[in-house]
């Protein structure tokens, strides 16, 4: 099994690989990063999956914020227009924001509505094609793909009931309104500078975005392997699922790899989620030059605060100036001794 995580900025885009207990390669992919993702990396993966007579056995949609389904707007154009993608997915995985055909919405100064009218594109296309895929994905369910068992652990209700009152018919749209809900909770600041040992692990401040909230993310199981996607899910309703399956503080959920929420951000990865994991892998799929400042230094902070296993593994999926610069303010050797650090190269995987 291999687990790609591919170049999309701060956003996210992930392909999970295995043979199945067919015998036949499958194929999971967990968002579609921006359209340029789609542009720059996907469309020649899922062309190279279309010559070897493979499909998308599942598309993960977790949310509709741009950095995570842009890409699957311009997939979706594709597939309109090139008739070897017809049947490429098998089943999308999404739940739509809004289920009603809609006009395209534009902004004088802004142009097209990016988040939304991406997931209108979405939500249309699989009305039109695959309309049995549209039932509400919550928390609690679980299903099988060819020996890959998948148990959905957010949204809940509430979280998703929120979303499609927010997106109701009489609900105007803003420029503004979508990029302010990717912003994680608080202040957008800088916090390398500050020793791993020295941040306040005792507050959480949690992601108010009600997009975010309703993303759905998933613990993937085959064999004695298990990959935890948290999408840019918010701990209270990880927590609330994990609680559910029997996990806690004292009987941890081991995982071979945790693919964090929001890209590190420190409002959506809590240290009491983190008690209730054990992890081989960390990895955080953002590069360090966004206007966010994520990834956040204080997740890792809480990573290690958490961690019953040190040296902690931690995935980068870009290898900039900012991203190695993350420790200089702490001794070299401490950090060593806490975080084994990897940068992924481009197009890598990292195997199971």
């Amino acid at each position: 099994m291999r687990l790609f995580c591919y170049r999309a900025k701060c956003g996210d885009s992930f392909h999970l690989q295995y043979v199945g207990k067919s015998g036949k390669h499958r194929n999971i992919f967990l968002d579609m990063g921006y359209s340029k993702t789609y542009s720059a990396i996907l469309k020649s993966v899922i062309s190279k999956i279309v010559v070897a007579s493979e499909q998308i056995d599942a598309l993960f949609l977790s949310h509709i914020h741009d950095d995570h389904i842009g890409g699957a707007s311009k997939f979706v154009r594709d597939i309109q227009s090139d008739s070897a993608l017809n049947n490429v997915v098998k089943r999308w995985i999404y739940n739509a924001p809004r289920k009603y055909v809609v006009e395209q919405a534009y902004d004088e100064n802004n142009g097209v509505l990016c988040g939304i009218v991406s997931s209108d594109k979405v939500y249309e296309h699989i009305l039109s094609n695959n309309p049995k895929n549209l039932g509400d994905i919550i928390e609690g369910q679980s299903f099988v793909i060819d020996g890959m068992k998948v148990t959905i652990i957010s949204p809940d209700v509430d979280k998703l009931n929120q979303l499609r009152e927010k997106y109701s018919n009489h609900r105007p749209l803003c420029k503004s309104e979508i990029d302010k809900a990717s912003v994680e909770a608080g202040s957008v600041m800088d916090d390398y500078f500050i020793p791993l040992q020295k941040f306040n692990l005792d507050y959480f401040q949690e992601d108010t975005s009600v997009e975010n909230a309703s993303s759905i993310a998933a613990v993937f199981e085959y064999d004695d392997k298990r990959i935890l996607w948290l999408s840019d899910s918010v701990p209270s309703v990880v927590m609330k699922s994990l609680f559910m399956l029997g996990f806690s503080e004292t009987n941890k959920m081991y995982c071979d790899a945790v693919l964090l929420s929001h890209h590190g951000s420190a409002a959506n990865n809590s240290l009491a989620l983190l008690r209730m994991i054990q992890a081989d892998k960390y990895i955080i799929s953002a590069d360090g030059m966004n206007g966010h400042c994520l990834p956040n230094k204080e997740t890792i902070a809480r990573i290690v605060s958490a961690s019953s296993n040190l040296p902690v593994t931690l995935y980068f999926n870009y290898e900039d100036g900012r991203l190695i610069k993350m420790f200089k303010s702490d001794a070299q050797e401490d950090v060593k001794s806490r975080i084994d650090v990897h940068y992924l190269k481009d197009m890598e995987a990292i195997e199971f």
